[in-house]
């Protein structure tokens, strides 16, 4: 039997160094504020490097961003797990379990998770379960698949992001796209929570895993055009098998999708009729954060979250992969 998954708090984190449009075309690499506008629908993004580095160095060599950066993944990851654990109304202490997915982590081993557990002084069990950006998705139904008491009494799930510190910012469009971000979800199959689980599901297409790829001490690099139009046509794909199954309404419903890029989420808006008060995002103000922006666009709107609102995540990403969750307040 599947658990009923609820979860009892959200958290998020953001590093301060803003990166907006102007900042981008005073580097002079073929591109303006109004390109950026049109083209990708992000107004600023957030990164955990200062602002003179990337101006100075464009970051031409990744391997020494981690040394000028202002914050680490693990740092990142550890802010938005407290948030999630006041909010979930735990101690560090009481986790029994602890997952985490990290695009950019500073070391190979020992796991992200581990390093996130000594930082809060959790004595659980850790490890990392890894897909980069649909991770909301994929945490969520990898705890669906254990049997309800083998799962411990509260779970705490971390996505942790440094993806400016992997973008050449000599290319127009990669600079553009990328924000620094982490958000921390609590789980638990035992005690009751603000949202509960309706339904989650994961799939990927690893025949297409080469679309997007960040290597080791290089750099981020995609099939732009390919994957974006696959991400289009997936979540659309997602919403329409959600709206089938559970009677969604687009006039009282809310829609996060993966905050890849903003002029993307409103062509899915359009075709499914989505109004922009039930569409909750947050790349136009912090940039794509890869897994860690869905979660964290609930966090953002955590204290505002309404008794019988049910909230569908869509999410697409490296892998390729993709997964939603339905989920609904209580």
């Amino acid at each position: 039997m599947s658990p009923d998954l609820q979860i009892l708090g959200i958290g998020h984190y953001h590093p301060s160094e803003v990166i907006d449009n102007k900042f981008i075309e005073s580097l002079n690499v073929g591109t303006t504020a109004e390109w950026i506008i049109e083209k990708i629908g992000i107004e600023t993004r957030l990164s955990s490097l200062p602002l003179e580095y990337i101006r100075e160095t464009r970051n031409q060599d990744p391997r020494r961003a981690s040394e000028a950066a202002l914050e680490t993944p693990t740092d990142m990851g550890v802010k938005a797990a407290r948030m999630a654990l006041k909010r979930a109304g735990i101690e560090a202490s009481q986790v029994g379990l602890i997952l985490c997915d990290c695009c950019t982590p500073l070391q190979i081993y020992p796991s992200e998770s581990s390093r996130i557990a000594k930082a809060l002084g959790a004595n659980a069990v850790s490890y990392d379960v890894f897909t980069a950006c649909p991770a909301f998705a994929l945490h969520i139904r990898y705890l669906a698949n254990f049997e309800p008491e083998a799962l411990p009494e509260y779970v705490l799930c971390v996505c942790t992001n440094t993806l400016t510190q992997c973008v050449d910012y000599n290319d127009r469009t990669d600079g553009a796209i990328w924000g620094d971000g982490a958000a921390a979800w609590v789980l638990s199959a035992r005690h009751p929570g603000r949202l509960k689980v309706v339904a989650s599901s994961f799939m990927a297409d690893p025949t297409r895993c080469d679309a997007v790829v960040v290597d080791r001490h290089k750099f981020f690099h995609q099939d732009g055009r390919a994957v974006r139009d696959f991400s289009v046509r997936q979540t659309v794909r997602l919403l329409k098998e959600l709206e089938t199954r559970y009677s969604l309404d687009w006039s009282k419903d809310v829609f996060i999708g993966h905050q890849a890029n903003a002029t993307m989420l409103d062509q899915i808006c359009n075709n499914r009729e989505i109004g922009p008060d039930n569409h909750w995002q947050n790349v136009r103000t912090v940039g794509n954060q890869a897994g860690a922006g869905a979660p964290a666009v609930i966090s953002e709107h955590w204290e505002t979250i309404k008794v019988g609102q049910k909230i569908v995540v869509a999410v697409v990403g490296a892998g390729l992969s993709w997964g939603s969750v339905l989920l609904e307040a209580q």
